[in-house]
């Protein structure tokens, strides 16, 4: 994981974030699945109760040098976001599990209260 404000020479390569080319919606799942340690592992609980499996986005901005953490979910009907952190990894499998490393370090996930899930 990232230190705070030092600065970055150069743009991540496309493979330390960008998703392959060409995976199923199964094989996407299956790649957040094992980044998460597993599928239970990707359940929010809304507010209310509902659960919801969430994923991990990553991004790098067109001008940016460094990959931001993304956890996503649908709340009817409609995408919600929320930035967790940075990640420098070399590979996007090393970077979405210290993804969801933070996020669940964050408690985003815990079902024994209701997180903070608003959208920032």
């Amino acid at each position: 994981m990232t230190e705070r404000y030092h600065w970055k020479e150069q743009r991540p390569e496309p493979v330390a974030w960008q998703p392959t080319p060409g995976k199923t919606q199964r094989e996407r799942a299956e790649e957040q699945d094992t980044a998460a340690g597993g599928r239970g592992a990707r359940h929010i609980r809304l507010p209310g109760g509902r659960p919801v499996c969430g994923s991990v986005a990553l991004r790098v901005y067109p001008s940016g040098r460094r990959i931001y953490a993304y956890l996503r979910w649908s709340e009817h009907g409609k995408t919600r976001e929320r930035y967790v952190g940075e990640v420098e990894r070399p590979t996007r499998e090393e970077n979405l599990a210290d993804a969801w490393r933070l996020v669940h370090d964050a408690g985003l996930l815990d079902q024994t209260r209701e997180p903070d899930l608003t959208t920032r």
